[in-house]
């Protein structure tokens, strides 16, 4: 049950991350190139997605009658809740710098060190969640998949935006 639940989640993230970032025309794209802050926007609509698929799956996960599976709910939740919180908290931010004027190079460039150190720390989670579901007890493993999961989807969606960002 738990690998299954795994293995979905892995599909739904990587489906998540690359819909949001190749959805569209060569149009849409080459929009996307000159504007920074659209770029952000879609990226924190992706994360928002996956914040409230999250939320959902953990809710689900917490009616089974596995405490592994449970323990998973209650990471994913916990998870979706602060990817929630800091994908609103950034489009409220993006707005505002639409309203009062920003510096795009020096947007990509903030946005860009950003993306760097949270795909390291993302490493960090998904090593720190293989060590508690390595850890052979009942409570740390399902809280083990739930940081390795929610860390891969962190992985994917931090290191491909800096790809997409660095390019431009």
């Amino acid at each position: 049950m738990v690998k299954s639940l795994i293995m979905s989640g892995f599909l739904l993230m990587a489906q998540a991350v690359l819909y949001g970032q190749t959805s569209g025309s060569v149009a849409r794209e080459t929009q996307i190139d000159g504007d920074i802050l659209q770029h952000q926007d879609r990226a924190m609509n992706v994360l928002l997605g996956w914040s409230g698929l999250s939320v959902a799956s953990g809710a689900v996960m917490l009616s089974s009658s596995s405490r592994v599976t449970r323990d998973f709910g209650w990471q994913n939740i916990g998870w979706g809740a602060i990817d929630g919180g800091i994908a609103l908290f950034a489009k409220q931010a993006i707005a505002k710098k639409r309203k009062v004027g920003f510096d795009p190079e020096k947007e990509r460039k903030k946005f860009q060190k950003t993306l760097l150190i949270n795909t390291m720390l993302d490493v960090v989670y998904i090593g720190a969640g293989s060590a508690l579901a390595a850890s052979g007890k009942g409570k740390l493993k399902g809280h083990g998949y739930g940081v390795i999961v929610q860390g891969s989807f962190l992985f994917l969606f931090d290191g491909i935006n800096y790809i997409l960002v660095k390019r431009r």
